[in-house]
C-alpha cells in the first residue's frame, strides 16, 4: 500500500482548500513525487485531523474530526550539551505525544539551546512522522517555580514512577545530576531504575511510562 503523507498545515485555515508551506510543497513534489489527486492526511496541530487530496499544489479538505489531547504531562528537561542529543529529546517526545516540553534551568546544565525555529522544525517533522494531531509546545529555559504542580523529579532512591499518580510535570536533571539542595521541597523523587541513564534516555523512559503504559 502506498504511503499516505501526513501534513502539518498551520492554522487558521480558509473555508476551502489549504495551501501548505512552501517547504512542504517542494517535499511533496520533488522528494515524494506525489501525484495529483493522491490522498493525504493533515492536521492543524491543535487537535483537528482530516483526510483529503493533493490537487494542484493545495490540499482539498475532506472528512475531519477533533482529537482530544489525552494528557496534561509536562517534561522539564535540562538541556544536553550536544545538538544531536537535544534534537533526539525533541523529536522522540513529540513522537510519543508529549504535549509540553520545558527546558529546565539547573545549576549544572550546560547545553546551549538551538534557535526556536529549528526546534519548531523538529517538532513538525516528528508530528508528521507519528501522524499526530497535537503540536508539542517547547519553550524555556524556565526555573523550578514556573513548572506546573504536582512535580516529580527523576532521582535515585525515590519511589517507582509506576507507583505515582499521573504527574503534571516530570523533571529530568543534567548530565552531572542535580546539585545538593536544588530540588524543591514540594517535588517527589522517582527512581527510573538501577541503570544510570543519559538525559535524553531518562526523558524518553519517563514519558513512555506515563503515556504508553507503566
Amino acid at each position: 500500500m502506498r504511503h499516505v503523507p501526513h501534513l502539518y498545515l498551520p492554522p487558521p485555515w480558509p473555508d476551502g482548500p489549504v495551501e501548505p508551506p512552501s517547504g512542504t510543497v517542494r517535499h511533496l513534489g520533488i522528494v515524494l513525487r506525489l501525484a495529483d489527486g493522491a490522498p493525504v492526511t493533515y492536521t492543524d496541530g491543535r487537535g483537528t485531523i482530516g483526510s483529503g487530496r493533493w490537487i494542484d499544489g493545495v490540499v482539498a479538505r475532506g472528512d475531519e474530526q477533533h482529537v482530544a489531547d489525552p494528557s496534561s504531562l509536562v517534561l522539564a528537561v535540562a538541556a544536553p550539551r550536544r545538538v544531536e542529543r537535544l534534537r533526539f529529546v525533541v523529536e522522540k517526545l513529540a513522537e510519543l505525544g508529549v504535549p509540553t516540553l520545558r527546558w529546565l534551568a539547573t545549576e549544572r546544565a550546560q547545553g546551549r539551546l538551538p534557535r526556536p525555529d529549528k526546534v519548531q522544525a523538529w517538532v513538525i517533522g516528528a508530528l508528521e512522522q507519528s501522524r499526530g494531531a497535537h503540536l508539542m509546545d517547547v519553550s524555556g529555559p524556565v526555573g523550578w517555580r514556573e513548572l506546573p504542580r504536582p512535580l516529580v523529579v527523576a532521582h535515585p532512591g525515590g519511589r517507582r514512577l509506576a507507583d505515582i499518580e499521573a504527574p503534571a510535570t516530570i523533571a529530568i536533571g543534567p548530565e552531572g545530576g542535580f546539585s545538593d539542595g536544588e530540588i524543591p521541597q514540594d517535588a517527589e523523587p522517582v527512581d527510573l531504575g538501577e541503570r544510570i541513564l543519559r538525559v535524553e534516555t531518562a526523558a524518553l523512559v519517563a514519558a513512555a511510562a506515563v503515556l504508553v503504559g507503566r
